[in-house]
């Protein structure tokens, strides 16, 4: 791929949680490219289609496996063989998208889900972005285990795990941004 689509795909699924906000049309690319983020919500606008197959052309960006991996084989499938064009409503029943809202707040619940998920700590969200994506196709249930167990013996030793105990037993609110300084 030239490096360009590798390293969009890893940047996705390297950094911080990513929300996508679908309006509209999102089709060939313009849904191949939210496929590796964490969380999506659609609009009731929205227009979802991997129909490159309409064009001759086959998928993109890894979106063969990430739509087969929020979907399942058949549907993913069905959906790339036949270029079938889905509302958000129809997304969120399949499982495309995550959640469909009235246009008007698309982006209010886009920023609320991405503070929610960034109020976390950092060094934990990388974790468990890098578990996901390591696991979530891997049939070795030793290796993932393995995967985790080394994980957790990180977050352990971290600073931010600390000030979650502190603060859980203060009763009060972890400070994870003063925390991290501290690693």
């Amino acid at each position: 791929d030239g490096g360009g689509a590798g390293d969009w795909v890893n940047l996705m699924r390297q950094s911080k949680p990513v929300v996508a906000a679908i309006n509209g049309a999102a089709i060939g690319l313009g849904v191949t490219q939210v496929l590796p983020m964490d969380y999506l919500l659609a609009s009731e606008s929205a227009k979802i289609s991997v129909r490159f197959v309409k064009m001759g052309l086959v998928p993109e960006l890894a979106s063969s496996h990430f739509l087969a991996a929020r979907l399942g084989f058949g549907v993913a499938s069905e959906l790339m063989l036949t270029g079938r064009t889905l509302s958000g409503a129809e997304a969120l029943e399949i499982g495309l998208v995550d959640k469909v809202t009235k246009n008007a707040d698309l982006l209010d619940e886009a920023c609320s889900v991405a503070r929610a998920m960034g109020a976390n700590p950092r060094s934990a969200l990388l974790q468990i972005k890098q578990l996901l994506t390591q696991n979530a196709t891997e049939t070795d249930i030793r290796l993932i285990q393995k995967r985790e167990g080394e994980a957790l013996t990180e977050c352990y030793a971290s600073n931010e795990h600390k000030e979650a105990i502190a603060a859980f037993l203060e009763k009060r609110e972890p400070d994870f941004k003063t925390a991290r300084a501290q690693d």
